[in-house]
């Protein structure tokens, strides 16, 4: 199959700032991914977009810092997983990259410097998250799993949104090697 042309798909999930734990979204691909006997397609990821906002799509706020030259800060962590991420000893952690199964991962930090409940200032310092991967990443499963946290000092519920900008092609022995080699 000749390389397809690119199409996007799109996933939000909604986090809980005032328990902190990591949430959990489904990304069915089985539209797409079929890996059959006689002939299978995989899916190549290469972008991802994200987006961090509240319910209108608005920069979130973080509470007031306790009082002047304070800074209250938060964070939100974002994660693309070919598995199911599951740490039962820990609720609030978060796929890291260097699991095999982890396909993006990002960060970002918020700073509120007043006693304001404000939109503060905003950084990927920490994190930044991959917008272009230059072969694309290879997928052959029928779920990808999205996962955010966000911290407590946001005074708002976070969404997380991503935007996968993708292609389909067939198997070959040679993205099948591929595809062995990154544990999928």
């Amino acid at each position: 199959m000749a390389r397809s042309e690119t199409f996007f798909i799109r996933a939000q999930v909604e986090t809980d700032p005032a328990n902190e734990t990591r949430e959990e979204v489904e990304i069915d691909l089985g539209a797409y991914v079929n890996l059959g006997l006689k002939q299978s397609t995989l899916l190549r990821v290469h972008s991802v977009q994200q987006q961090i906002c509240d319910s209108q799509g608005l920069v979130p706020t973080i509470d007031g810092a306790s009082g002047a030259g304070v800074h209250r800060y938060a964070f939100c962590n974002s994660a693309i997983t070919t598995k199911r991420y599951i740490d039962t000893a820990d609720p609030k952690s978060m796929p890291q990259l260097n699991d095999d199964a982890t396909m993006y991962s990002a960060a970002v930090i918020g700073e509120n410097a007043n006693t304001d409940v404000d939109n503060g200032q905003y950084t990927h310092d920490t994190d930044i998250a991959p917008q272009h991967i230059m072969n694309g990443y290879l997928v052959g499963v029928d779920n990808l799993y999205l996962y955010a946290a966000a911290d407590d000092a946001f005074a708002e519920t976070v969404f997380v949104n991503v935007l996968l900008e993708c292609t389909l092609e067939s198997a070959t022995q040679s993205n099948a090697v591929a595809l062995a080699l990154s544990q999928q």
